[in-house]
């Protein structure tokens, strides 16, 4: 009998069930197919920089936005100082610099003292430093927020730079020079800026002889004369008061006296080769075609980019992954690089990697899509396809709070203008195929491609192809491996 009553029940229930979803259903007109479905449109904009944004009394520029969405607080900041600074003599400076500002300890800290501060309470502070700028960034619980900002002001305008840390770091950094050319990915980066970039600042590598020449004098000085409140840019996001924060960030940090001159030195890429060999015992050869390009900001940046991203830039997708790698299969990786760069002259190149016997062939293809590319010019498909991935891509820029200060904070390093998002949007809107093949005609000519090459130089040099030959390649050099340490 209780069986039946709960049979009775259960069928009761569902077909109640079916009938609510039936309506429900009827009511929704859910699609037949997900083909159908439609969305709301997200009506989404690019959200501004200049109400995050105030220079403080004591010359420091920042952008700080609250967020109470967590109990954290990040920051992001850049000073105006990089390795294109190291005098001639005492290259490697700037690498001691952003290592030890951080491990090398502060007047009033030492640095093991330091390192248990930082673990006991989980705030992470690092420093990185590049040719043309200093980059730190910061992230602890907002609790510690008081804690933390001093720590950081310690480092950034106190630090100790003990001997013991200075002397460490010199003896790791002299050791890695000694397996510089171990691999040769990291070796072809070292062969194409002595090659493209001659004689310059982009072309000097730490030596232990550079290294050995810089004294803990040498780093406090260094310090002292960058690490100004006025040469920096702060990006700040977190759960804070934020007009609270703007005076314990105006009390930390110290007031600038006469900013220093930090003008980039003029680097310009003007190639005396045609071709640089790079002797070294592998199997395969490693390869970088490059043509000097332009220094930002430039009106043919957009096209740029955007033909790069069709020629070689767009990963599987791109012309020279399509041919060289997938048609062709002489290579798993190949891809070309529109640099952008704000303090030199950049370049454009080409890199892959393929079997020493093949090296030439590779290179013929790569020009025969040279040739394709001026003669024939990208398609209109081409143009829409990649103008639609720059523009989707742009709002994952500003998915945070933080992600708003931040980008803010890199664009005005750079000199850009408060709306230079919104502009990017326009310009990239306006791209045309005409835009696209007037770059290609002006740049991608294949006779003005150096080519840097680092392999087996007996077998690339013997490995002519009907598409190309590399001893035609001329002025050339052919050199080994330890040979680049000498070269200007």
């Amino acid at each position: 009998m209780v069986n039946n009553i709960y049979t009775c029940l259960l069928k009761f229930i569902i077909a109640v069930m079916i009938f609510v979803c039936t309506v429900f259903a009827q009511n929704t007109k859910i699609p037949l197919h997900p083909k159908d479905l439609k969305y709301d449109s997200l009506n989404w904009s690019v959200p501004t920089g200049e109400k995050y944004r105030t220079v403080l009394e004591n010359g420091l520029r920042t952008y700080i936005a609250s967020d109470s969405s967590l109990p954290l607080v990040k920051i992001s900041g850049t000073v105006r100082y990089g390795s294109f600074f190291d005098p001639d003599d005492k290259v490697g400076m700037a690498s001691l610099v952003g290592t030890l500002i951080r491990s090398g300890g502060t007047e009033t800290i030492t640095s093991d003292s330091l390192d248990n501060i930082l673990g006991q309470k989980a705030i992470s502070i690092s420093f990185s430093i590049s040719d043309d700028m200093c980059n730190f960034k910061a992230s602890f619980l907002s609790e510690y927020t008081d804690t933390s900002l001093a720590l950081l002001k310690q480092m950034l305008f106190n630090p100790a730079y003990e001997q013991k840390k200075i002397d460490q770091h010199k003896a790791i950094l002299v050791e890695s020079i000694k397996h510089r050319f171990n691999n040769p990915g990291p070796t072809l980066s070292f062969a194409y800026d002595k090659h493209m970039y001659q004689s310059t600042k982009n072309s000097r590598f730490a030596s232990e002889k550079t290294l050995t020449s810089i004294t803990r004098d040498d780093l406090l000085k260094t310090h002292k004369k960058y690490f100004k409140s006025g040469n920096m840019i702060l990006a700040v996001a977190g759960s804070f008061d934020r007009d609270t924060l703007i005076k314990k960030l105006e009390t930390l940090f110290p007031k600038s006296d006469k900013v220093t001159d930090t003008t980039f030195p003029v680097i310009q890429s003007k190639p005396a080769l045609k071709s640089l060999v790079v002797n070294k015992n592998i199997s395969q050869a490693y390869v970088r075609l490059g043509i000097p390009l332009f220094k930002r900001p430039h009106n043919d940046y957009y096209p740029v980019i955007a033909l790069n991203e069709i020629f070689g830039g767009g990963s599987f997708t791109s012309r020279l992954s399509s041919k060289v790698r997938s048609d062709e299969g002489l290579t798993y990786s190949i891809y070309s690089v529109a640099e952008s760069n704000y303090a030199m002259q950049s370049t454009w190149y080409i890199t892959f990697f393929t079997k020493s016997e093949t090296f030439s062939k590779a290179t013929g293809i790569i020009y025969n899509e040279l040739d394709t590319l001026i003669k024939y010019g990208v398609t209109d498909k081409e143009v829409n396809d990649v103008k639609s991935v720059f523009l989707s891509e742009l709002p994952s820029m500003f998915r945070s709070p933080f992600d708003i200060v931040s980008n803010y904070a890199m664009n005005e390093y750079n000199g850009r203008s408060p709306d230079h998002y919104k502009n990017y949007i326009d310009a990239i809107k306006k791209l045309s195929k005409a835009d696209l093949d007037s770059v290609a005609r002006k740049y991608l000519v294949k006779e003005n491609f150096s080519i840097t090459t680092v392999g087996d130089t007996g077998k690339i040099l013997k490995a002519n192809d009907i598409l190309f030959d590399l001893t035609k390649k001329q002025p050339q050099k052919v050199v080994d491996v330890n040979a680049l340490n000498d070269m200007p």
